[in-house]
C-alpha cells in the first residue's frame, strides 16, 4: 500500500471507473475493504477500535495547539477542519500512523471517488451544522 499519488504512477496501477464495483482496482471503498477482511477472518471490529483509538490519541495530542490556533484564527465564532490520517494496520492488526493530511485531496479521479468524497463532504457539513437550504426561498 501506498500514497494514491504515488500508486497511480505505478505500472501496474489498476483504475477504477466501475462506479458499482467498489473491490476492484488500487481503490477501495471502505466498506468494501470492510467486507474482504471479514471474508478472510480478519477482526474488523478490533482493528477500527484501534484505529479509532490512535486517531483520538493523536488529536488528544495535539489539542492545545489546535485549540490555541483556533482562538487566534476566529474570525465568525465558529469554525471546523478536516483532517485525512493515513494509517498503516500490520499482520497483528496494530494500526501505524503515517501522516496526517491537514488538507486532504478532495480531488475526484473516478466515478467511485466521486462518490466517496462527496458523501464525506456532505458528512462533514452535516456535522459542522450545515443545512441544505432551498435556494428559492432563500432569496425571496
Amino acid at each position: 500500500l501506498t500514497n494514491y499519488s504515488i500508486n497511480k504512477k505505478a505500472d501496474n496501477f489498476m483504475e477504477n471507473q466501475r462506479l458499482h464495483e467498489d473491490n476492484y482496482g488500487h481503490k477501495w471503498s471502505l466498506s468494501a475493504l470492510n467486507r474482504h477482511l471479514r471474508h478472510v477472518g480478519t477482526d474488523v471490529d478490533l482493528m477500527w477500535n484501534r484505529i479509532n483509538d490512535l486517531i483520538v490519541k493523536t488529536l488528544l495530542s495535539v489539542e492545545p495547539s489546535i485549540a490555541r490556533r483556533t482562538r487566534e484564527n476566529l474570525v465568525h465564532g465558529n469554525c471546523f477542519e478536516l483532517y485525512g490520517f493515513d494509517v498503516l494496520v500490520d499482520e497483528d492488526l496494530k494500526p501505524w500512523l503515517l501522516e496526517v493530511n491537514l488538507s486532504p485531496s478532495l480531488t475526484a479521479d473516478s466515478p467511485l471517488d466521486l462518490r466517496i468524497k462527496s458523501s464525506l463532504v456532505s458528512d462533514t457539513f452535516n456535522l459542522v451544522g450545515f443545512r441544505n437550504v432551498d435556494r428559492q426561498t432563500a432569496t425571496t
